[in-house]
């Protein structure tokens, strides 16, 4: 009489794999697509301050070929009421363009350090099992959006943030975790200023 005997013991049952060669390789996809698209973004934000700052530098000199001539007439007749509000005004007008000049510029330099500083330090502390889906930086506040193959990879990822030159002056205000249906632990989390915090 023929017997069957099951060798599969409970620490032998074949586990299937829920992070596959092809879903890794999707996620790595999914984040290069992220990054370009957010340096493209960046690089069209600066084109467009950059062209404005030429518009303005351009109306700034007519401006001041209008103050010159404006001066060269009032040093040859009497001063008139009407050409010294003129004068007035151009002197004012010039001094707010400048102003709103050096604005842009201080704007196109502190965006685009800040931004490629982020991606230049996430790159150095992020490790393999961390994927970045999308981040965001406005002012002094980061998002980070994201999938972690387990809780204890996302928790020593956070502690590595001590080594970041920007993230290090900051502390999370909200931490949000969920699990995937694919089983990887889903992440959201959104910094401030610690001395916003020490103020409240």
């Amino acid at each position: 009489m023929k017997q069957s005997v099951n060798l599969y013991r409970g620490d032998l049952v074949p586990v299937n794999q829920r992070l596959t060669l092809g879903k890794l390789t999707v996620g790595l996809v999914v984040i290069a697509v992220v990054i370009l698209a957010l340096v493209t973004i960046a690089g069209w934000q600066q084109s467009q301050a950059q062209a404005k700052n030429e518009r303005l530098t351009e109306q700034l000199n007519t401006a001041n070929n209008q103050l010159t001539s404006l001066r060269d007439r009032l040093s040859n007749r009497k001063q008139s009421p009407d050409l010294v509000a003129k004068k007035t005004e151009l002197q004012t007008y010039i001094q707010d363009a400048r102003t709103f000049r050096q604005s842009i510029s201080d704007f196109e330099t502190s965006a685009s350090s800040a931004v490629a500083s982020l991606l230049r330090e996430l790159s150095e502390i992020t490790p393999q099992g961390i994927w970045l889906e999308n981040f965001g930086l406005n002012g002094e506040k980061i998002y980070l959006q994201g999938y972690a193959t387990d809780t204890e990879k996302l928790v020593l990822w956070m502690d590595k943030f001590e080594q970041s030159e920007l993230l290090a002056s900051k502390r999370f205000a909200v931490v949000e975790l969920s699990r995937s249906e694919e089983g990887y632990q889903s992440f959201q989390l959104r910094t401030e200023r610690l001395e916003e915090t020490s103020e409240e």
